[in-house]
Protein backbone atom coordinates (compact mmCIF):
# COMPACT_ATOMS: atom_id res chain seq x y z
CA UNK A 1 0.00 0.00 0.00
CA UNK A 2 2.93 1.97 0.41
CA UNK A 3 4.91 1.18 -2.64
CA UNK A 4 7.68 0.12 -0.36
CA UNK A 5 9.41 -3.25 -1.68
CA UNK A 6 11.82 -5.43 0.01
CA UNK A 7 14.25 -5.23 1.93
CA UNK A 8 11.87 -1.86 3.21
CA UNK A 9 8.76 -3.91 3.31
CA UNK A 10 10.25 -6.43 5.79
CA UNK A 11 11.95 -3.78 8.26
CA UNK A 12 9.28 -0.62 8.31
CA UNK A 13 7.52 -0.08 11.40
CA UNK A 14 7.75 -3.68 12.09
CA UNK A 15 7.83 -5.59 15.65
CA UNK A 16 7.94 -8.97 14.00
CA UNK A 17 10.31 -8.91 11.69
CA UNK A 18 12.22 -11.55 13.41
CA UNK A 19 9.53 -13.19 14.46
CA UNK A 20 8.85 -17.46 12.79
CA UNK A 21 6.46 -15.86 9.97
CA UNK A 22 9.62 -16.48 7.32
CA UNK A 23 11.18 -19.01 9.41
CA UNK A 24 7.62 -21.15 8.82
CA UNK A 25 7.48 -20.80 5.04
CA UNK A 26 11.38 -22.60 4.85
CA UNK A 27 10.75 -25.81 3.59
CA UNK A 28 9.29 -25.75 0.19
CA UNK A 29 12.47 -23.74 -0.99
CA UNK A 30 14.35 -26.73 -0.17
CA UNK A 31 11.60 -28.99 -1.32
CA UNK A 32 12.23 -27.22 -5.03
CA UNK A 33 15.79 -26.92 -4.34
CA UNK A 34 16.93 -30.37 -3.47
CA UNK A 35 20.74 -31.26 -2.58
CA UNK A 36 21.12 -27.79 -3.94
CA UNK A 37 21.19 -25.98 -0.35
CA UNK A 38 22.74 -22.42 -2.12
CA UNK A 39 19.78 -21.72 -4.37
CA UNK A 40 17.49 -23.37 -1.52
CA UNK A 41 19.03 -20.67 0.86
CA UNK A 42 18.75 -17.65 -1.75
CA UNK A 43 14.96 -18.79 -2.57
CA UNK A 44 14.63 -18.51 1.12
CA UNK A 45 15.96 -15.23 1.14
CA UNK A 46 13.73 -13.59 -1.18
CA UNK A 47 10.82 -14.76 -0.11
CA UNK A 48 11.65 -13.80 3.32
CA UNK A 49 13.36 -10.23 3.59
CA UNK A 50 9.09 -9.03 1.95
CA UNK A 51 7.91 -9.37 5.20
CA UNK A 52 11.24 -9.95 7.63
CA UNK A 53 15.01 -8.74 8.43
CA UNK A 54 17.71 -9.36 9.70
CA UNK A 55 17.75 -12.87 11.94
CA UNK A 56 13.95 -13.38 10.83
CA UNK A 57 15.25 -13.76 7.37
CA UNK A 58 17.86 -16.51 8.54
CA UNK A 59 15.20 -18.29 10.27
CA UNK A 60 13.84 -18.93 6.73
CA UNK A 61 16.94 -19.79 5.08
CA UNK A 62 18.00 -22.18 7.69
CA UNK A 63 14.88 -24.33 7.37
CA UNK A 64 15.20 -24.23 3.51
CA UNK A 65 18.93 -25.57 4.03
CA UNK A 66 17.93 -28.46 6.08
CA UNK A 67 15.13 -29.32 3.90
CA UNK A 68 17.65 -29.61 0.77
CA UNK A 69 20.01 -31.29 2.54
CA UNK A 70 17.85 -33.92 4.08
CA UNK A 71 17.31 -34.96 0.14
CA UNK A 72 21.02 -36.56 0.29
CA UNK A 73 22.54 -39.73 2.05
CA UNK A 74 23.00 -37.88 5.11
CA UNK A 75 21.78 -39.28 8.63
CA UNK A 76 19.48 -36.18 10.03
CA UNK A 77 21.82 -35.58 12.41
CA UNK A 78 24.56 -34.70 9.82
CA UNK A 79 21.59 -32.60 8.02
CA UNK A 80 21.12 -30.59 11.05
CA UNK A 81 24.66 -30.32 11.94
CA UNK A 82 25.38 -28.91 8.44
CA UNK A 83 22.78 -26.80 8.07
CA UNK A 84 23.80 -24.89 11.08
CA UNK A 85 27.02 -24.28 10.23
CA UNK A 86 25.49 -22.55 6.84
CA UNK A 87 24.56 -19.57 8.73
CA UNK A 88 26.76 -16.47 9.64
CA UNK A 89 28.40 -17.67 12.28
CA UNK A 90 28.62 -13.88 13.54
CA UNK A 91 24.37 -13.51 13.74
CA UNK A 92 22.55 -13.90 16.52
CA UNK A 93 20.07 -16.60 15.33
CA UNK A 94 23.76 -18.46 14.86
CA UNK A 95 24.34 -17.98 18.13
CA UNK A 96 20.90 -19.90 19.16
CA UNK A 97 21.62 -22.90 16.68
CA UNK A 98 24.94 -23.69 18.30
CA UNK A 99 23.79 -23.02 21.56
CA UNK A 100 20.85 -25.44 21.30
CA UNK A 101 23.62 -27.99 19.37
CA UNK A 102 25.86 -27.90 22.58
CA UNK A 103 23.46 -28.29 24.95
CA UNK A 104 22.26 -31.84 23.19
CA UNK A 105 25.82 -32.78 23.05
CA UNK A 106 26.34 -32.29 26.75
CA UNK A 107 23.07 -33.21 28.19
CA UNK A 108 21.57 -36.82 28.88
CA UNK A 109 18.32 -36.91 27.34
CA UNK A 110 16.22 -34.53 25.46
CA UNK A 111 14.06 -33.02 28.46
CA UNK A 112 17.60 -31.56 29.66
CA UNK A 113 18.52 -30.23 26.37
CA UNK A 114 15.13 -28.33 26.15
CA UNK A 115 15.02 -27.66 29.64
CA UNK A 116 18.08 -25.55 29.36
CA UNK A 117 17.00 -23.93 25.89
CA UNK A 118 13.49 -23.25 27.67
CA UNK A 119 15.22 -20.97 30.01
CA UNK A 120 18.13 -19.40 27.65
CA UNK A 121 15.35 -17.52 25.58
CA UNK A 122 12.23 -17.23 27.69
CA UNK A 123 12.34 -13.97 27.47
CA UNK A 124 11.56 -14.01 23.94
CA UNK A 125 7.63 -14.43 22.78
CA UNK A 126 6.47 -18.03 21.95
CA UNK A 127 6.42 -16.90 18.43
CA UNK A 128 9.68 -15.59 18.12
CA UNK A 129 12.31 -17.30 15.94
CA UNK A 130 14.90 -17.84 18.53
CA UNK A 131 12.82 -20.41 21.09
CA UNK A 132 11.70 -21.99 17.57
CA UNK A 133 15.04 -22.57 16.39
CA UNK A 134 16.16 -24.20 19.15
CA UNK A 135 13.32 -26.37 19.99
CA UNK A 136 13.90 -27.57 16.07
CA UNK A 137 17.53 -28.56 17.02
CA UNK A 138 16.83 -30.32 20.08
CA UNK A 139 13.85 -32.18 18.43
CA UNK A 140 15.52 -33.35 15.13
CA UNK A 141 18.90 -34.51 17.35
CA UNK A 142 17.51 -36.44 19.53
CA UNK A 143 14.60 -37.74 17.03
CA UNK A 144 17.09 -38.04 14.49
CA UNK A 145 16.14 -39.93 11.74
CA UNK A 146 12.70 -41.68 13.36
CA UNK A 147 9.73 -39.45 12.01
CA UNK A 148 7.19 -40.36 15.38
CA UNK A 149 10.18 -39.84 17.61
CA UNK A 150 10.40 -35.85 15.84
CA UNK A 151 7.42 -35.35 16.03
CA UNK A 152 6.72 -36.46 19.51
CA UNK A 153 9.74 -34.05 20.71
CA UNK A 154 8.97 -31.22 19.06
CA UNK A 155 4.83 -31.27 19.86
CA UNK A 156 7.00 -31.66 23.94
CA UNK A 157 8.66 -28.34 23.20
CA UNK A 158 5.36 -26.36 22.62
CA UNK A 159 6.62 -22.86 21.14
CA UNK A 160 4.59 -22.15 17.64
CA UNK A 161 4.83 -25.98 17.46
CA UNK A 162 2.58 -26.80 14.43
CA UNK A 163 4.95 -24.47 12.49
CA UNK A 164 8.13 -26.14 13.70
CA UNK A 165 6.37 -29.83 13.27
CA UNK A 166 5.79 -28.85 9.77
CA UNK A 167 9.06 -27.74 8.96
CA UNK A 168 10.82 -30.74 10.27
CA UNK A 169 7.74 -33.22 8.84
CA UNK A 170 8.97 -31.61 5.37
CA UNK A 171 12.69 -32.64 5.98
CA UNK A 172 12.05 -36.15 7.40
CA UNK A 173 9.53 -36.52 4.57
CA UNK A 174 12.56 -35.78 1.81
CA UNK A 175 14.77 -37.87 3.79
CA UNK A 176 12.86 -41.19 4.42
CA UNK A 177 10.14 -41.05 1.33
CA UNK A 178 6.08 -42.23 2.11
CA UNK A 179 7.77 -45.85 3.42
CA UNK A 180 9.10 -44.13 5.93
CA UNK A 181 6.21 -42.71 7.82
CA UNK A 182 3.27 -44.62 9.26
CA UNK A 183 -0.11 -44.77 7.49
CA UNK A 184 -1.62 -43.35 10.87
CA UNK A 185 -0.43 -39.61 10.26
CA UNK A 186 -1.64 -39.61 6.18
CA UNK A 187 -4.85 -41.56 6.04
CA UNK A 188 -7.24 -38.85 8.15
CA UNK A 189 -6.31 -36.63 5.36
CA UNK A 190 -6.46 -38.72 2.12
CA UNK A 191 -5.92 -36.36 -0.70
CA UNK A 192 -7.46 -33.23 0.36
CA UNK A 193 -6.45 -30.48 2.15
CA UNK A 194 -8.57 -27.36 3.50
CA UNK A 195 -6.98 -23.93 3.65
CA UNK A 196 -7.90 -20.41 4.29
CA UNK A 197 -6.70 -19.28 0.97
CA UNK A 198 -9.58 -16.98 -1.02
CA UNK A 199 -9.77 -19.15 -4.33
CA UNK A 200 -7.83 -21.75 -3.14
CA UNK A 201 -9.90 -23.24 -0.36
CA UNK A 202 -10.10 -27.04 -0.92
CA UNK A 203 -6.56 -28.10 -2.42
CA UNK A 204 -5.29 -31.66 -4.25
CA UNK A 205 -2.11 -33.07 -2.33
CA UNK A 206 -1.66 -34.47 -5.57
CA UNK A 207 -2.06 -31.22 -7.40
CA UNK A 208 -0.19 -29.61 -5.03
CA UNK A 209 2.99 -32.53 -5.50
CA UNK A 210 2.89 -31.99 -9.26
CA UNK A 211 3.21 -28.74 -9.16
CA UNK A 212 6.02 -28.80 -7.13
CA UNK A 213 7.45 -31.08 -8.78
CA UNK A 214 7.26 -28.88 -11.93
CA UNK A 215 9.10 -25.89 -10.14
CA UNK A 216 12.02 -28.04 -9.49
CA UNK A 217 12.09 -29.19 -13.25
CA UNK A 218 11.89 -25.21 -13.78
CA UNK A 219 14.64 -24.42 -11.82
CA UNK A 220 17.35 -27.00 -12.83
CA UNK A 221 18.66 -24.27 -14.96
CA UNK A 222 18.29 -21.22 -13.39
Amino acid sequence: RRGMYPPESGLFRNPYREWIGAQMRGAVCGQVAPLNPRKAALLAWRDAEISHHGNGILGEVFNAVLVSLAYGEDPMRRCLEKAVSCIPRDSEYASVLHFALAQCMKKQDFYEAWAACEEKYKRYNWIHAYPNAAAEVVALYFGKDNFNDVMHYIAMCGQDVDCNAAQLGAALGAKLGTKGIEDHWTDPFGDEIITYLRGNKTVSLQELINKTVSVVKQLEDV
